[in-house]
This record gives structure tokens, sequence and C-alpha cells, in this order.
């Protein structure tokens, strides 16, 4: 029978499978590109990406010790992680910048906790939730969840401060570092944004459905595509997030929650591939893999010589 946290890591499994499976779509239609992929003996890949090297870990090697191995072989990586306990800015580590593809180190640092993002984005003028530690916020519904989370892993709805303190002392007593934020009332969404630290594009303006239960654990239920991404706020709110955070590149993502003719909350950043993902270069008409590789070519500095070859990680 599984448990609450085997269901949760369950699902971020899927949610991982789809977002590689939406990758190997986009990678194997370049033509002349060899593509590689981090595999168990288990894994099943989608019929289209029968071309494609498997690569296994050894028995007993970690996801670092793995992508040390492999990445030399590689010209590009491209990997999809969560930040949980630092789980991405490790994988950067054992690629090397030269190979990531994707948000560097810093922003990988910065975006991996809720409160250091918070901090960062309010310091460049972007609205984000009220930071528990304020004493004089008017706010009646609290939020506590771990720092580093992913989705809606372990975050908790309470109504009111003495509640949720009490959670958030808890979880400190156990180890876990928590952060404590305002709720915010609206309707939760998603940007979807493609950059290579100069030019930034909305691609996507996604729906999200979350929900919370009676015991006010909040349940993610998974990303719509919304509509147009034509929204010159919006682009200039990513705009903003890029300026807070020059370090985030490629294809990543933003959680907010949209109010009535009141400016959009940021609730996180993802530096990393999300999964409003799946199907979005065939809702665009185009194939964002290439474009995020061809962005990655023209910065000089970041070119390696080698086999024109680009691999990709599900961690």
């Amino acid at each position: 029978m599984q448990g609450p946290a085997d269901a949760a890591d369950a699902g971020l499994r899927a949610q991982g499978a789809a977002m590689r499976n939406a990758m190997l779509a986009d990678l194997v239609a370049i033509a002349g590109l060899r593509v590689g992929c981090a595999v168990t003996a288990a894994d099943e890949l989608p019929a289209s990406a029968a071309a494609v090297a498997r690569h296994e870990p050894a028995p007993g090697e970690t996801p670092e010790d793995f992508l040390r191995r492999v990445a030399p072989a590689f010209d590009r990586v491209w990997v999809v992680a969560p930040e949980c306990g630092g789980v991405l800015g490790r994988l950067h580590a054992a690629v090397g910048a030269q190979r990531w593809l994707g948000a560097d180190s810093d922003a990988i640092r910065v975006a991996s906790s809720k409160r250091a993002t918070r901090r960062r984005l309010a310091a460049f003028g972007v609205t984000v939730p009220c930071d528990g530690d304020s004493p004089t916020s008017p706010h009646t519904a609290w939020v506590v969840k771990p720092d580093d989370g992913a989705g809606a892993q372990q975050v908790r709805l309470h109504g009111e401060m003495t509640e949720a303190w009490r959670d958030f002392a808890a979880r400190l007593g156990r180890g876990q570092t928590s952060t404590l934020e305002a709720w915010v009332e609206g309707t939760p969404m998603s940007l979807s944004v493609l950059s290579d630290g100069r030019a930034v594009e909305v691609l996507s303006v996604n729906r999200q459905a979350i929900d919370v239960d009676a015991t006010g654990q909040v349940h993610y239920r998974g990303v719509a595509h919304s509509g147009s991404a034509a929204d010159s706020e919006l682009s200039e709110l990513a705009r903003h997030v890029q300026r807070a955070i020059p370090g985030l590149s490629g294809y990543w993502g933003i959680d907010l929650v949209f109010r009535e003719h009141r400016p959009p909350v940021v609730i996180e950043v993802n530096p990393r591939l999300t999964c409003a993902y799946v199907g979005l270069s065939a809702r665009l008409g185009r194939n964002l893999a290439a474009e995020m590789l061809a962005r990655r070519r023209r910065k000089p500095s970041t070119v390696v010589r080698g086999r024109p070859e680009t691999g990709f990680v599900d961690g």
C-alpha cells in the first residue's frame, strides 16, 4: 500500500517521465543530432526514441557520479530534476557549466529557496507573498512549506497565524528547512519562459489545478495551457524576474497568482523544465529544444568543441 510520501514521489516521477518524453520528442526531430538518455532497466521510452542511446547507471552509482562519467561524451547535457534537497544544484556541479543546458548555478541556488527567491524578487520590485516574520501583516491565512520543495509536496494552509507557527516550529524541530508565507487568494497560474540572458520571451500562460483538502493540505492536480502569451504586463514581469535572477537561461517557469485589478503575485521561480513544457512545441509550431540549443551556441564563451551530439539526462 502506498503512503502519502510514496504517492507524492510517484507523482513527481510521472511528471518527470512526461517531461523527459517531451524533451526526447523535440530532440529526435532535430536533423543530424545524436541523442542519449539516462535510463534504468525498467524505463520505457516512447517509440519515437528508438534511435536514442540508452545510458544506465552502474550498480550503486549516484546520479552525480553517473553524470561525471557520461557527461564528457556529450556537447550538451539537459537535466530534468527537482530542486528538493539541493539535487538540481549538485547535478549542475557534476555536469559542469560548459555542458549544462539551462540556468546557471547562482540562479539554481536562489530559485531553490522559496525565501531567497521572495527576497531577491522583492528587492527588484516584483510583488511576492508577505513573509511570515512580518508582525504587522494583516493576512489571516498562511502557508507552511519546504523552503526547497517542488510542486505542492508538504504544503499546508492554516487559517490563522498560531496554527501556522506551530506547524513551522514542528518542522524546524524535525530538522526540516521550511518557510512561512501569506496565502494569496486568486487564480493559480504559471508562465513558461524562454531566455538566453538577454532576450526574454513568455511562451505560454498556463492555469494550474490546485485544491486544498479538509486538513489544509495543498494538492497540485496538473496544468493546462490557458491561452495567448501576448500580454505586455506578463512579458515585463518575466523581464523583471530575469533581471533579479540573471542566471536564468533556456526554458524556465514562474508560478504566480492572478488577482483582479491588482498586479499578479509571484509565488516561486522554477529554474528548470516544468510540466507545462509537455506538448508546448507542437502547440506553438516550434521546436523549443532546437531554439535552446541555437541560443546556447551563440554564447562564444560556453561553446564546447566535439561531436555534434547532445545529451539529456532525466534526474
